[in-house]
């Protein structure tokens, strides 16, 4: 129900971004795994993974996992409510969100690049990034949702994984109903709408992936001060949607 009245009257946004969006997801998971011990702040899934591990491991860097998580469904019911409530004041949420999202970014990079060192999972500055890199995906989570009309989780590829197998088929299938339809007309919209919900479930994809890469490369080669990069992407495209809103 919330996602339907969310969503009504958005307009489409250009696919680039979602993608850049989903750049960032990636580069920033591989920046909080590597810099914060196991901690993957937009695939939560890892870290439920890795804290179940710890029980066995009697790993006590457990307590900043969940906190994490802890944060990102907090920031995620949050945003729910900002993008609700400045639907029902016909505000613009978008731009809004965004800027949420890049001050969260920029909070956690802070701590990372100018607070003392993290050597330990226990550390309580290192907790406290993780909190702020898990919120702001939590609020990306829940903007894409709300705000982006037929795209895909930019921060959850395990499901996007199930959709591109979805997606391939209803390709395949498209086509052979392209090839056998009397209705030539209404199966080649069929088969156009199927080839854009696989272009862009695999953009997103590739997105994510190509992000985790340069996170990776970005913290072997600059050390903490590459996750600025993140900050600055996430803000040009606050510019972006607010200049999208205004024209």
């Amino acid at each position: 129900m919330t996602e339907t009245i969310a969503r009504r009257d958005d307009p489409a946004v250009p696919l680039l971004m979602p993608v850049l969006l989903s750049l960032v997801a990636g580069y920033l998971d591989s920046y909080t795994y590597l810099s914060l011990f196991g901690l993957f702040a937009a695939q939560v899934t890892g870290s439920f993974v890795i804290a179940g591990a710890e029980f066995v491991t009697s790993d006590y860097g457990i307590a900043g996992k969940l906190i994490a998580i802890a944060a990102f469904v907090i920031a995620a019911a949050a945003t729910a409510a900002f993008c609700i409530a400045a639907r029902e004041a016909r505000v613009a949420a978008l731009p809004w969100m965004l800027a949420l999202e890049t001050f969260l970014l920029a909070v956690f990079a802070a701590i990372l690049v100018f607070g003392p060192e993290v050597r330990d999972a226990r550390e309580w500055h290192g907790i406290v990034a993780g909190v702020f890199a898990a919120m702001a995906m939590g609020a990306q989570s829940v903007l894409v949702r709300l705000l982006m009309k037929g795209i895909p989780q930019t921060n959850v590829m395990t499901g996007n994984m199930t959709q591109l197998g979805i997606a391939a088929t209803e390709l395949i299938m498209a086509r052979r109903r392209v090839d056998h339809s009397r209705h030539g007309e209404v199966a080649m919209r069929d088969f156009a709408n199927a080839r854009g919900r696989l272009v862009t479930v695999l953009a997103i994809a590739v997105g994510f992936l190509l992000g985790a890469a340069a996170g990776a490369l970005a913290f072997a080669t600059t050390d903490l001060h590459g996750v600025l990069a993140a900050v600055a992407i996430v803000g040009a495209l606050t510019l972006w949607a607010l200049l999208r809103q205004e024209g």
